[in-house]
Protein backbone atom coordinates (compact mmCIF):
# COMPACT_ATOMS: atom_id res chain seq x y z
CA UNK A 1 0.00 0.00 0.00
CA UNK A 2 1.51 3.47 -0.80
CA UNK A 3 1.21 5.88 1.40
CA UNK A 4 1.54 9.28 -0.56
CA UNK A 5 1.45 12.81 1.07
CA UNK A 6 -1.39 15.05 -0.50
CA UNK A 7 0.59 18.14 0.65
CA UNK A 8 3.88 17.57 -1.23
CA UNK A 9 5.25 20.53 -3.06
CA UNK A 10 2.44 22.11 -5.31
CA UNK A 11 -0.03 20.29 -3.29
CA UNK A 12 -3.02 20.23 -4.98
CA UNK A 13 -5.59 18.32 -6.74
CA UNK A 14 -2.81 17.02 -9.32
CA UNK A 15 -1.50 14.46 -6.98
CA UNK A 16 -4.69 13.00 -6.47
CA UNK A 17 -6.04 12.69 -10.32
CA UNK A 18 -2.55 10.94 -11.26
CA UNK A 19 -2.50 8.97 -8.23
CA UNK A 20 -5.84 7.40 -9.47
CA UNK A 21 -4.90 7.01 -12.98
CA UNK A 22 -1.38 5.26 -12.09
CA UNK A 23 -3.21 3.20 -9.52
CA UNK A 24 -5.83 1.61 -12.10
CA UNK A 25 -2.95 1.39 -14.74
CA UNK A 26 -0.34 -0.73 -12.29
CA UNK A 27 -3.15 -1.96 -9.49
CA UNK A 28 -1.32 -0.39 -6.73
CA UNK A 29 -3.03 0.71 -4.01
CA UNK A 30 -2.64 4.01 -2.32
CA UNK A 31 -3.70 6.13 0.47
CA UNK A 32 -3.58 9.68 0.49
CA UNK A 33 -3.65 12.32 3.54
CA UNK A 34 -3.42 15.99 3.79
CA UNK A 35 -5.42 16.25 0.38
CA UNK A 36 -5.08 19.78 -0.81
CA UNK A 37 -4.27 20.83 2.54
CA UNK A 38 -2.79 24.00 1.06
CA UNK A 39 -5.31 25.26 -0.55
CA UNK A 40 -8.51 28.23 1.33
CA UNK A 41 -10.60 25.08 0.28
CA UNK A 42 -8.85 21.79 1.68
CA UNK A 43 -9.98 18.85 0.48
CA UNK A 44 -11.96 16.91 -2.41
CA UNK A 45 -13.88 19.82 -4.48
CA UNK A 46 -17.04 18.89 -6.78
CA UNK A 47 -14.77 17.95 -9.58
CA UNK A 48 -12.09 15.92 -7.41
CA UNK A 49 -14.63 13.87 -5.69
CA UNK A 50 -16.29 12.95 -9.28
CA UNK A 51 -13.00 11.81 -11.12
CA UNK A 52 -12.41 9.36 -7.70
CA UNK A 53 -15.85 8.45 -8.02
CA UNK A 54 -15.65 7.45 -11.61
CA UNK A 55 -12.04 5.71 -11.84
CA UNK A 56 -13.88 4.23 -8.65
CA UNK A 57 -16.62 2.53 -11.57
CA UNK A 58 -13.72 1.46 -13.86
CA UNK A 59 -11.77 -0.46 -11.96
CA UNK A 60 -14.65 -1.64 -9.12
CA UNK A 61 -12.10 -0.09 -6.91
CA UNK A 62 -12.68 -0.60 -2.99
CA UNK A 63 -12.82 3.35 -1.75
CA UNK A 64 -12.87 5.30 1.79
CA UNK A 65 -13.07 9.22 2.12
CA UNK A 66 -14.73 9.51 -1.39
CA UNK A 67 -17.03 12.61 0.39
CA UNK A 68 -16.84 16.12 -0.49
CA UNK A 69 -14.03 18.09 1.45
CA UNK A 70 -12.30 14.72 2.67
CA UNK A 71 -8.77 15.35 3.31
CA UNK A 72 -7.73 11.64 3.27
CA UNK A 73 -8.39 8.89 0.57
CA UNK A 74 -7.55 5.45 0.37
CA UNK A 75 -8.12 3.61 -3.22
CA UNK A 76 -7.85 -0.13 -4.37
CA UNK A 77 -8.39 -0.98 -7.65
CA UNK A 78 -9.73 -4.30 -9.01
CA UNK A 79 -10.65 -5.94 -12.09
CA UNK A 80 -11.28 -3.40 -15.09
CA UNK A 81 -15.40 -4.03 -15.99
CA UNK A 82 -17.05 -0.90 -17.08
CA UNK A 83 -15.93 1.18 -19.48
CA UNK A 84 -18.95 3.01 -20.66
CA UNK A 85 -18.50 6.00 -17.62
CA UNK A 86 -20.45 8.69 -16.58
CA UNK A 87 -20.04 11.87 -14.94
CA UNK A 88 -21.99 14.29 -13.31
CA UNK A 89 -20.77 17.39 -11.77
CA UNK A 90 -22.88 19.60 -10.15
CA UNK A 91 -20.82 22.90 -9.91
CA UNK A 92 -18.80 24.41 -12.79
CA UNK A 93 -15.78 22.39 -11.93
CA UNK A 94 -13.12 21.62 -14.41
CA UNK A 95 -14.22 18.91 -17.01
CA UNK A 96 -10.59 19.15 -18.07
CA UNK A 97 -9.10 18.50 -14.84
CA UNK A 98 -11.67 15.19 -14.73
CA UNK A 99 -10.43 14.12 -18.14
CA UNK A 100 -6.36 14.42 -17.10
CA UNK A 101 -6.93 11.27 -14.83
CA UNK A 102 -9.21 9.40 -17.42
CA UNK A 103 -7.15 10.08 -20.60
CA UNK A 104 -4.24 8.62 -18.94
CA UNK A 105 -6.26 5.09 -17.95
CA UNK A 106 -7.75 5.08 -21.11
CA UNK A 107 -4.07 4.76 -22.77
CA UNK A 108 -4.80 1.13 -22.04
CA UNK A 109 -8.43 1.09 -22.23
CA UNK A 110 -11.35 1.70 -24.71
CA UNK A 111 -13.02 4.35 -22.85
CA UNK A 112 -16.63 5.86 -23.99
CA UNK A 113 -16.67 9.01 -21.06
CA UNK A 114 -19.96 11.25 -20.96
CA UNK A 115 -19.59 14.23 -18.99
CA UNK A 116 -22.37 16.21 -17.88
CA UNK A 117 -22.43 19.57 -15.82
CA UNK A 118 -19.01 21.52 -14.98
CA UNK A 119 -16.97 23.86 -17.00
CA UNK A 120 -15.23 24.08 -20.28
CA UNK A 121 -13.29 27.19 -19.33
CA UNK A 122 -12.08 27.68 -15.91
CA UNK A 123 -9.25 29.44 -14.00
CA UNK A 124 -6.29 27.23 -12.64
CA UNK A 125 -7.29 24.94 -15.52
CA UNK A 126 -6.89 23.84 -19.18
CA UNK A 127 -9.52 24.91 -21.27
CA UNK A 128 -11.29 21.79 -23.00
CA UNK A 129 -10.35 23.58 -26.62
CA UNK A 130 -6.66 23.38 -25.00
CA UNK A 131 -7.04 19.71 -24.90
CA UNK A 132 -8.46 19.34 -28.29
CA UNK A 133 -6.12 21.73 -29.70
CA UNK A 134 -3.04 21.20 -28.43
CA UNK A 135 -2.58 18.34 -25.88
CA UNK A 136 -4.18 15.41 -28.17
CA UNK A 137 -1.96 16.45 -31.43
CA UNK A 138 1.28 15.88 -29.36
CA UNK A 139 -0.48 12.56 -27.49
CA UNK A 140 -0.94 11.23 -31.32
CA UNK A 141 2.61 11.81 -31.77
CA UNK A 142 3.10 8.81 -29.28
CA UNK A 143 0.15 6.48 -30.94
CA UNK A 144 -2.32 7.40 -28.80
CA UNK A 145 -5.76 8.35 -30.11
CA UNK A 146 -8.43 10.94 -27.97
CA UNK A 147 -11.75 12.56 -29.63
CA UNK A 148 -13.46 15.39 -27.54
CA UNK A 149 -16.62 16.31 -28.55
CA UNK A 150 -17.65 19.43 -26.67
CA UNK A 151 -21.82 19.27 -27.53
CA UNK A 152 -21.99 22.19 -24.49
CA UNK A 153 -20.10 25.32 -23.22
CA UNK A 154 -19.80 25.74 -20.00
CA UNK A 155 -18.88 28.93 -17.70
CA UNK A 156 -18.82 29.83 -14.20
CA UNK A 157 -20.49 29.86 -11.94
CA UNK A 158 -23.86 27.16 -13.59
CA UNK A 159 -21.22 25.22 -15.55
CA UNK A 160 -23.74 23.29 -17.83
CA UNK A 161 -21.40 21.76 -20.01
CA UNK A 162 -21.65 18.26 -21.95
CA UNK A 163 -18.48 16.26 -23.33
CA UNK A 164 -18.78 13.00 -25.13
CA UNK A 165 -15.01 11.52 -25.41
CA UNK A 166 -13.30 8.13 -26.43
CA UNK A 167 -9.97 6.46 -25.53
CA UNK A 168 -8.48 4.34 -28.06
CA UNK A 169 -6.08 1.78 -25.73
CA UNK A 170 -2.13 1.68 -27.80
CA UNK A 171 1.45 0.84 -27.50
CA UNK A 172 2.70 4.56 -26.50
CA UNK A 173 5.87 5.08 -28.57
CA UNK A 174 8.47 7.31 -27.47
CA UNK A 175 8.27 11.03 -27.37
CA UNK A 176 11.57 13.07 -28.67
CA UNK A 177 10.55 16.74 -28.94
CA UNK A 178 13.89 18.34 -28.38
CA UNK A 179 13.27 20.67 -31.67
CA UNK A 180 10.84 22.84 -32.91
CA UNK A 181 10.86 23.19 -36.63
CA UNK A 182 9.84 25.86 -38.36
CA UNK A 183 6.78 28.05 -37.09
CA UNK A 184 3.98 27.19 -39.52
CA UNK A 185 0.91 29.27 -37.83
CA UNK A 186 -0.30 30.91 -35.11
CA UNK A 187 -4.12 30.85 -34.35
CA UNK A 188 -6.45 32.15 -31.99
CA UNK A 189 -9.59 31.08 -30.77
CA UNK A 190 -11.64 33.23 -29.04
CA UNK A 191 -15.06 31.84 -27.96
CA UNK A 192 -17.72 33.74 -25.82
CA UNK A 193 -21.42 32.58 -24.73
CA UNK A 194 -24.14 33.82 -26.95
CA UNK A 195 -25.26 36.46 -24.53
CA UNK A 196 -22.14 38.72 -24.85
CA UNK A 197 -22.60 38.87 -29.03
CA UNK A 198 -23.90 41.96 -28.93
CA UNK A 199 -20.87 43.48 -27.33
CA UNK A 200 -18.26 41.75 -29.59
CA UNK A 201 -16.80 40.07 -26.60
CA UNK A 202 -14.77 36.94 -29.43
CA UNK A 203 -13.96 39.89 -31.65
CA UNK A 204 -12.27 42.56 -29.24
CA UNK A 205 -10.68 39.24 -27.72
CA UNK A 206 -8.72 38.50 -30.73
CA UNK A 207 -7.45 41.80 -31.89
CA UNK A 208 -6.30 42.72 -28.67
CA UNK A 209 -4.11 39.64 -29.89
CA UNK A 210 -3.23 40.41 -33.31
CA UNK A 211 -2.16 43.88 -32.37
CA UNK A 212 0.69 41.79 -29.93
CA UNK A 213 1.68 38.88 -31.85
CA UNK A 214 1.67 40.83 -35.27
CA UNK A 215 5.54 40.88 -34.95
CA UNK A 216 5.88 36.88 -35.07
CA UNK A 217 3.16 36.52 -37.96
CA UNK A 218 1.02 38.97 -40.07
CA UNK A 219 -1.52 36.34 -40.79
CA UNK A 220 -2.73 34.99 -37.59
CA UNK A 221 -5.79 32.52 -38.23
CA UNK A 222 -9.09 33.64 -36.32
CA UNK A 223 -11.68 31.64 -35.67
CA UNK A 224 -14.15 34.05 -33.55
CA UNK A 225 -17.00 31.81 -32.12
CA UNK A 226 -20.38 32.33 -29.76
CA UNK A 227 -22.18 29.71 -28.03
CA UNK A 228 -25.31 28.29 -26.14
CA UNK A 229 -24.58 28.62 -22.43
CA UNK A 230 -26.12 28.68 -18.76
CA UNK A 231 -23.66 31.36 -17.62
CA UNK A 232 -22.18 34.41 -19.69
CA UNK A 233 -18.48 34.05 -20.08
CA UNK A 234 -15.86 33.98 -22.57
CA UNK A 235 -12.03 32.50 -23.22
CA UNK A 236 -9.35 32.57 -25.51
CA UNK A 237 -6.89 30.34 -26.83
CA UNK A 238 -3.85 30.98 -28.61
CA UNK A 239 -1.63 28.27 -30.65
CA UNK A 240 1.57 28.03 -32.18
CA UNK A 241 1.93 25.28 -34.57
CA UNK A 242 5.75 24.17 -35.58
CA UNK A 243 6.85 21.41 -37.92
CA UNK A 244 7.22 19.18 -34.59
CA UNK A 245 4.91 20.90 -31.91
CA UNK A 246 2.39 22.88 -30.83
CA UNK A 247 2.66 25.62 -27.91
CA UNK A 248 -0.64 27.11 -26.34
CA UNK A 249 -1.90 29.33 -23.91
CA UNK A 250 -5.87 30.01 -22.83
CA UNK A 251 -6.93 32.28 -20.72
CA UNK A 252 -10.44 32.79 -19.02
CA UNK A 253 -12.56 35.59 -19.02
CA UNK A 254 -13.25 37.41 -15.56
CA UNK A 255 -15.67 39.83 -14.47
CA UNK A 256 -13.28 42.09 -13.57
CA UNK A 257 -11.34 41.95 -16.94
CA UNK A 258 -12.43 43.62 -20.27
CA UNK A 259 -12.38 41.77 -23.55
CA UNK A 260 -9.26 43.50 -24.44
CA UNK A 261 -7.13 42.72 -21.41
CA UNK A 262 -8.09 38.97 -21.63
CA UNK A 263 -6.80 38.67 -25.11
CA UNK A 264 -3.94 41.31 -24.19
CA UNK A 265 -2.94 38.48 -21.15
CA UNK A 266 -3.03 35.18 -24.10
CA UNK A 267 -1.21 37.52 -26.23
CA UNK A 268 1.64 37.80 -23.82
CA UNK A 269 1.38 34.34 -22.55
CA UNK A 270 1.97 32.95 -25.60
CA UNK A 271 4.58 35.46 -26.72
CA UNK A 272 6.59 34.23 -23.38
CA UNK A 273 6.14 30.60 -24.54
CA UNK A 274 7.26 31.44 -28.14
CA UNK A 275 10.49 33.53 -26.72
CA UNK A 276 11.68 30.11 -24.63
CA UNK A 277 12.57 28.19 -27.12
CA UNK A 278 11.03 25.15 -25.58
CA UNK A 279 9.05 22.34 -27.75
CA UNK A 280 6.16 22.86 -24.78
CA UNK A 281 4.12 25.26 -23.15
CA UNK A 282 4.27 25.69 -19.31
CA UNK A 283 1.19 24.16 -18.96
CA UNK A 284 1.84 20.96 -20.93
CA UNK A 285 4.99 19.51 -19.39
CA UNK A 286 3.55 18.21 -16.16
CA UNK A 287 0.63 16.80 -18.38
CA UNK A 288 3.14 14.54 -20.43
CA UNK A 289 4.84 13.02 -17.99
CA UNK A 290 2.70 10.24 -17.12
CA UNK A 291 2.47 9.41 -20.84
CA UNK A 292 5.93 9.48 -21.51
CA UNK A 293 6.55 7.30 -18.53
CA UNK A 294 4.15 4.44 -19.89
CA UNK A 295 5.96 4.95 -22.96
CA UNK A 296 8.46 2.59 -24.52
CA UNK A 297 11.73 3.66 -24.87
CA UNK A 298 13.19 6.73 -24.00
CA UNK A 299 11.28 10.46 -24.07
CA UNK A 300 12.30 14.31 -24.34
CA UNK A 301 10.83 17.27 -23.86
CA UNK A 302 12.89 21.09 -23.79
CA UNK A 303 10.90 23.21 -21.23
CA UNK A 304 11.69 27.01 -20.43
CA UNK A 305 11.25 25.72 -16.23
CA UNK A 306 10.80 23.12 -14.03
CA UNK A 307 7.33 24.02 -12.98
CA UNK A 308 6.02 22.74 -9.18
CA UNK A 309 3.33 20.72 -11.02
CA UNK A 310 5.74 19.15 -12.95
CA UNK A 311 8.43 18.51 -10.17
CA UNK A 312 5.26 16.97 -7.95
CA UNK A 313 4.00 14.88 -10.91
CA UNK A 314 7.83 13.64 -11.44
CA UNK A 315 7.73 12.57 -7.75
CA UNK A 316 4.47 10.96 -7.95
CA UNK A 317 5.22 8.69 -10.97
CA UNK A 318 8.11 7.50 -9.56
CA UNK A 319 6.11 5.70 -6.47
CA UNK A 320 4.03 3.81 -9.23
CA UNK A 321 6.36 3.09 -11.73
CA UNK A 322 10.37 2.26 -12.39
CA UNK A 323 11.32 4.89 -13.75
CA UNK A 324 14.17 7.16 -13.97
CA UNK A 325 13.72 11.31 -14.87
CA UNK A 326 16.81 13.47 -15.54
CA UNK A 327 17.37 17.03 -16.47
CA UNK A 328 19.91 18.40 -18.49
CA UNK A 329 19.97 21.82 -20.34
CA UNK A 330 16.42 21.71 -19.84
CA UNK A 331 15.46 19.14 -21.34
CA UNK A 332 13.81 16.17 -19.37
CA UNK A 333 14.56 13.05 -20.43
CA UNK A 334 13.18 9.92 -19.41
CA UNK A 335 13.80 6.09 -19.44
CA UNK A 336 12.59 2.91 -17.34
CA UNK A 337 15.44 1.89 -15.09
CA UNK A 338 17.65 -1.04 -15.91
Amino acid sequence: MLEIKGDYLEGGGQIIRTALALSILTGKQFTIADIRKGRAQPGLKEQHLQTVRVAAKLCNANVQGDNLHSTNLSFAPRKITNTNLEVNISTAGSTALVLQSLLIAGTQNNLNIHIKGGGTWNTNASSIIYFQKVLIPIMQKINYNVNIEAINQGFYPKGGAELKVTTKKAILSDLNLVSRGKLISLNCFSHASGYLKKRNVAERQSEAVKKILSEYSKDIIVRNEYFHSLSPGSGILLTAEFENTILGFDVVGEKRNTAEQVGHEAAIGLKKQLDSKATVDEFMSDQLLPYMALAKGNSKIKINELTKHAETNIWLIKQFLNIDFSIKNKIINIKLKE
